[in-house]
């Protein structure tokens, strides 16, 4: 009577290898390495960072709670700042009055705070300054645009005795490392070459600005 040869060892060791082969190729896909795992219905987590390519996401693309503060990391950026990553604002303000002397000093200004989750601000900003030469010999009007320790360029223009005139200037920077709740310093500042003008009530400055906060 013959016998047929073993086979459910040779079986057993077949599988095992193939069970071995399918975990190692799951382990060494990019997709099990990336960290995503679905813990919940309507649910991934990231265990590690991820990274959003620009435009890879928008405001209208993503549903109002799809992301919540709890479910992000301590670090990690806020919901508000996925779907408004800008700030837009403006300044225009107007001061008159003032009296330039020989040293730098502000005619108008304004304290900007640096909103929640916000580290950055791109500004562009004007300034026009006019002021009347009231002294006795002639002189030069200067005028320039500052943010916090940033001066931009100074411009100057001759006044004569009892003459009058507008200098205009201007500032765009970028400020970061910013610090949410602090208070950076925008202002037009202006300064004659030798002497004092007295006040005049028709010095005029006007300051304005458009400013990007960044998330």
């Amino acid at each position: 009577m013959s016998k047929l040869p073993e086979t459910g060892p040779s079986l057993m060791r077949r599988i095992r290898y193939n069970e071995r082969q399918a975990l190692r190729q799951a382990q060494s896909s990019s997709f099990n390495r990336s960290g995503i795992s679905v813990t919940g219905e309507g649910v991934s987590t990231v265990d590690g960072s991820l990274i959003l390519q620009p435009a890879s996401i928008t405001a209208t693309e993503m549903a109002l709670a799809a992301v919540t503060a709890p479910a992000l990391a301590d670090g990690s950026v806020g919901y508000a700042a996925l779907v408004a990553p800008t700030l837009p604002a403006a300044v225009n303000l107007t001061a008159t009055a003032f009296a330039p002397t020989s040293t730098w000093a502000e005619v108008v200004g304004v304290d900007l705070t640096v909103p929640t989750d916000v580290t950055r601000l791109l500004v562009t900003a004007s300034a026009w300054v006019y002021a009347v030469n009231n002294t006795a010999s002639a002189d030069d009007l200067n005028a320039r645009v500052s943010l916090g320790l940033v001066d931009g360029q100074a411009f100057l223009t001759p006044l004569p005795v009892a003459g009058y005139n507008t200098i205009s200037a201007g500032l765009a920077t970028l400020a970061e490392f910013l610090t949410p709740g602090s208070t950076l310093r925008l202002l037009a500042s202006a300064k004659t070459t030798t002497g004092t003008f007295t006040t005049d009530p028709a010095n005029t400055a006007t300051l304005t600005a458009s400013l990007t906060w960044l998330r």
